[in-house]
């Protein structure tokens, strides 16, 4: 049996064969520009990165930030650099390939839609640390006008209208919050306390107090230790008072999971570092400086 072969045939199905493979190297091509595409913003999303790295580390040095707010972003940052760097790498390699079958274009449309996603959840995250790092996050609250002399709890009155004093703190955490609806968030409130450097008399009752305080830990106190003691315990006055002020008060932020509170004091150390005439008993060293900062529940 003679089987004749059509010419004209079998060029047919050599220009279809020919126009198929063209038709998906183009297809591999163009997806693979796309995805150098989203590589490319991915590193316009690293450098934002690090621009925000060194305004919290300004932020840091000027005392407007607090240590555990400090501490989150630094992580928080981190945390997304490695996680760009994991999507450039795992491209890269994808955009080096040959890629010529079903399975190869299967598995970088996969990578390509993947990767447009976490850009776009990484744009966000960096869009919400911009807005929190550019907040002023803290409020600083005179310690003579809320506190008598020798005192490190507030008088009834001036408890019933320190919510003047908060409110702007809560108005912003509100707002915050409302902004970013779609985020579960944790709300950290921080109350730093400072003291001047004068020595509190001996035998006074404050000197007492705090000695009581102090008992377990510092049997015998200097006059640091004692006005360590006294920021400590302004501190913590003011952030139970904030705490009570924020349990009266109607909240608008109902994403929040988690708030915690915390205090530190800080002693005679000086609150704001840009001062360089701060003299020993120096009102403006007498200061409760309330720190608010909100973040992503992750």
């Amino acid at each position: 049996m003679i089987i004749t072969r059509n010419p004209y045939s079998l060029l047919a199905l050599l220009i279809v064969i020919t126009t198929f493979s063209c038709v998906s190297q183009k297809k591999f091509v163009a997806a693979k520009k796309e995805l150098s595409g989203v590589d490319s913003q991915l590193v316009v999303h690293s450098d934002k990165l690090k621009d925000l790295d060194a305004q919290r580390i300004r932020k840091q040095d000027q005392n407007t930030i607090d240590d555990t707010a400090n501490s989150r972003i630094q992580k928080y940052i981190n945390k997304t650099k490695a996680e760009i760097d994991t999507l450039i790498k795992g491209n890269t390699v994808l955009i080096g390939e040959t890629l010529v079958n079903k399975e190869d274009w299967g598995r970088l449309l996969k990578t390509l839609s993947s990767s447009r996603m976490s850009s776009k959840k990484i744009g966000d995250k960096i869009s919400f640390l911009n807005d929190l790092i550019n907040q002023n996050m803290v409020v600083k609250i005179n310690q003579d006008v809320l506190f008598e002399p020798g005192k490190y709890t507030v008088a009834p009155d001036m408890a019933a209208a320190i919510g003047k004093v908060f409110e702007p703190a809560a108005i912003e955490i509100d707002r915050f919050t409302r902004k970013y609806p779609d985020f579960p968030l944790s709300l950290v409130i921080t109350a730093k306390g400072y003291a001047d450097a004068t020595a509190i008399s001996e035998g006074s009752g404050l000197y007492k107090d705090l000695k009581e305080r102090l008992k377990i830990s510092n049997p015998e106190p200097d006059a640091a230790a004692l006005n360590k003691e006294l920021s400590t315990a302004r501190a913590q006055e003011v952030s139970e008072l904030f705490k009570k002020f924020a349990a009266g008060r109607a909240s608008n932020g109902n994403n929040l999971k988690n708030v915690l509170y915390l205090y530190e004091g800080k002693g005679d150390k000086f609150p704001d570092p840009d001062i360089s005439d701060y003299t020993k008993d120096d009102p403006r060293r007498r200061v409760v400086l309330l720190f608010w900062s909100v973040f992503p529940d992750e």
